[in-house]
């Protein structure tokens, strides 16, 4: 079920009933280098450099179709349209499973499920379900899978008053992402365990997946580093050949694991409002370990919810960047230096790092409608473009930013 009001839900029958969420939002932004996206794997441009303002970031639309077979068996498919990794609004299934409770607080499902990854990822296509505009980058962009395919429990039990909720997920997701790349995540294990008593949450968290990225320019990067290799070694610069393979195998993210750990607080004492989220990924081939948090304060006054985030995100240095081309005979250099400067922009890409803070409102206009502004600076790291899209040539690292966002998010 959707983490939101379903009185508006529309019964279709004694057995079906559709529910329906969307968010129509603007984002502008005075980088012209770079795009802020709502993720730099899954949409290709949107507010900077493409364009000033942009719809496209965070605007998508959903319906929710729920079953209600049995006391013990339920279904449910749900929809979203948003702007995808090829630029279209193409409509997407993230949901689609069965649910079966054997027992009261033991519950399983089969089929496609969300992957509940953080705090937000139940709801993180329902804007009105959510404090702020979007989830804080630092800490919901760095693990692109939204869905998998597979089998998942939840088992719910009190004691002293408070609720113990253990999730365990197994299954995988493969989909497209930008630059003609096709993203893969297998044996994927998601658990998780959260324990809420009274106005305070605390939710720890543990990912495990073998990650592939199939594209065709890391193919091209990393297969001209094995070729490079095998040429050095011909030639007789064995150690400049060793280490030339070396790097087509240490960054190359095929079947490689990746593995995360996560933590997230909540706190809601009378009509204050202070979330929280902490999250480390381990090095996976061209990832590097990258570790991110977030706070956010709220204070609700009627209907009206100002509130601000501070949020950081860092990641490691990688070396060696390439092949010292001083080792590297005359008539092999200029291949040698192009595949350098091809894998250190790679590596900067998938490096990212900067601090930011939001300050916003929320408004609830209707009872199932808010409206939210968003005022958020960001600052890039030296090395970095950050959780920015579309890095165009002209980009310099180490720069601010600043965006202004409204989104008008509605359930019904």
């Amino acid at each position: 079920m959707l983490c939101t009001p379903v009185s508006a839900a529309e019964p279709l029958s004694s057995v079906f009933s559709l529910h329906g969420f969307g968010t129509l939002g603007v984002v502008g932004s005075n980088e012209d280098q770079a795009d802020v996206v709502s993720n730099v794997y899954l949409q290709p441009d949107g507010a900077g450099h493409t364009d000033t303002w942009s719809a496209g970031v965070d605007s998508k639309l959903g319906a929710q179709v729920d079953a209600r077979i049995s006391a013990d068996l339920s279904g449910v498919v749900q929809v979203v349209s948003k702007r995808g990794h090829d630029g279209s609004w193409t409509p997407g299934v993230e949901w689609a499973n069965v649910k079966y409770v054997p027992q009261p607080g033991l519950a399983l499902r089969a089929g496609r499920t969300v992957s509940p990854t953080f705090m937000f990822s139940d709801t993180a296509n329902v804007g009105y379900a959510n404090p702020w505009v979007r989830g804080p980058q630092e800490i919901y962009g760095m693990v692109p899978i939204t869905y998998l395919d597979g089998v998942d429990l939840t088992w719910n039990t009190g004691f002293g008053g408070a609720i113990n909720a253990f999730q365990a997920s197994f299954g995988g997701n493969t989909f497209d992402a930008v630059g003609d790349t096709e993203i893969s995540g297998d044996r994927l294990w998601i658990l998780s365990n959260t324990i809420e008593y009274d106005a305070f949450a605390m939710r720890l968290g543990y990912l495990s997946v073998d990650l592939t990225f199939d594209s065709t320019e890391l193919d091209h990067l990393f297969g001209g580093f094995s070729a490079l290799g095998a040429t050095l070694s011909t030639a007789g610069a064995t150690t400049s050949g060793q280490l030339a393979s070396a790097l087509a195998d240490r960054y190359t993210v095929d079947d490689t694991r990746l593995e995360m750990i996560s933590l997230g607080t909540r706190y809601a004492p009378g009509n204050w409002l202070f979330l929280g989220e902490w999250a480390r990924i381990s090095d996976a081939g061209l990832l590097p370990r990258t570790t991110g948090w977030y706070a956010t304060a709220g204070y609700r006054m009627r209907k009206v919810m100002p509130y601000v985030t501070y949020a950081t995100l860092d990641s490691e240095a990688r070396s060696p960047s390439g092949v010292p081309l001083a080792d590297v005979p005359g008539d092999l250099r200029p291949a040698a230096a192009e595949l350098n400067a091809a894998l250190a922009a790679a590596l900067q890409a998938s490096a990212p790092a900067q601090d930011s803070i939001a300050l916003g409102v929320r408004w609830e206009v209707l009872d199932s409608a808010a409206l939210k502004f968003e005022y958020q600076h960001i600052d890039i790291g030296d090395r970095s473009a950050g959780r920015l899209g579309n890095i165009q040539p002209g980009f310099e690292p180490g720069g601010e930013v600043d965006l202004l966002s409204v989104t008008f998010d509605f359930v019904f």
